[in-house]
Formats: structure tokens, sequence, C-alpha cells
């Protein structure tokens, strides 16, 4: 009755359709919700976004929960988790993502990390937010602090796929904690040419993990 009080005086919209929402549902009415743009890739294992890690052979699997439309639901829920403070919409996205990886074995999560100076700005990590959703739902620890982002890459949207693999080069340090053996999912939110992703395997690579997963909310070309 309090929640029901509370959406009265302050209503809560639709992040995509802009429709009131009922006591039920958060940042998505149900309608929406059913619309999102799955990819499915859980379903192929050799989809689009593996074929970016295939070069990896510790790589096991490559998986993306929503395809990227410009102006499309995708674009506008990762908006407001990257820039509008909604932190809890990245909880939202890992729980509805965790049933397409729950037939895969991990030891653990690993969101991509963020440079300290981004941090600071957005005062937390996208991807944290999306791993613990997924941690939730999974039962398995995060380890977000296993590798810092020691270089802050300027944006690299305009650049080619090989000037941003060149451009990630030594970005990352070194892993801080045994991980030998272990399996590990890596989870971002966005993944384009896979450089900012392949780098940090190649990190976990180096330390002797036994394969990696590789999970995303969106794949971007």
């Amino acid at each position: 009755m309090l929640q029901d009080f509370i959406s009265l005086i302050f209503p809560q919209n639709c992040l995509n359709c802009q429709q009131s929402l009922i006591s039920e549902e958060k940042y998505l009415c149900t309608a929406c919700k059913l619309d999102l743009p799955l990819t499915n890739d859980y379903k192929n294992q050799s989809n689009e976004l593996y074929s970016k890690f295939a070069f990896e052979p510790k790589v096991k699997t490559a998986s993306s929960f929503l395809y990227f439309h410009k102006g499309g639901i995708t674009q506008k829920l990762l908006h407001q988790l990257k820039y509008n403070r909604k932190k809890d919409v990245g909880v939202l996205l890992g729980s509805l993502f965790a049933p397409q990886l729950s037939h895969l074995e991990f030891d653990f999560i690993m969101p991509v990390p963020l440079h300290k100076s981004k941090l600071r700005k957005r005062t937390y990590n996208q991807s944290e937010k999306i791993a613990e959703g997924l941690s939730k739902q999974l039962d398995v620890e995060v380890r977000g602090s296993l590798v810092q982002r020691i270089v802050a890459t300027k944006s690299q949207t305009r650049k080619s796929k090989a000037q941003r693999w060149n451009n990630m080069e030594n970005v990352y340090s070194e892993v801080k904690e045994e991980v030998s053996d272990s399996s590990v999912l890596v989870i971002d939110d966005v993944i384009t040419t896979g450089a900012t992703t392949g780098m940090l395997c190649q990190r976990l690579v180096e330390a002797g993990v036994a394969d990696i997963h590789v999970a995303c909310i969106a794949r971007g070309k």
C-alpha cells in the first residue's frame, strides 16, 4: 500500500514507452520487457560476438543479451544506466540476462573495470551493476577489483578496429589475486570490436585462468 501511495504521488514511467508503471513493474512495463530485442546468442556458440574472441582458445563462449539499434530500447536503457545514474537499470538487465547464462560453469564474475577518473565522474561502474544482477540470480560472487584500468583512453567511436586494439595495449594492470585454474565470466555493457574486453581477457590468460566466458548486454558493430 505504501508503494502504491508513493507511485501515486511520484508516478514512475517506462523508460522506453513512457507509459505509467504499475506497482510490480520497475523501469520497464511488461509489454516493453516482452519486446526486448533478444539476440539469443546463447543458443549458438559460433555467434557474431564469439567471432571477435575466436583468436583466444581460453575464451569458450561469448554471448550478448540484446541487439543495439540507434534510438531503440537498448540504447535508452544503457543511456539511463551510464549517464542518468539509474544504477538499478544495470541490476535489472543483469537479472534478465542471467537465465541465458545459467548453463555455464564459472567460479566468479568479473566486470570490465573503469579508469578511476571516469569512476569519479560517474560514481559507479555500470558493468559492476550488471554483474550484481547476474550474481543475485546465479549465486556466483563478483570480483571487481582483480584488475585496474591504469590508462584512461579517449572515445574510440571514430577509430578503426585496428586502431582500437592498438589503443587498448597496456591499459590494464596485472591480475592482483590468485586466479589460476579458475573459470571466469567477464561482463561488459557494450562490446563493439572487442578490444577493451579482449585486452582484459589477455591479462586473465597471463594470470593462468582455465577458461573465460564473455558476456555483454549489447553488441555493436
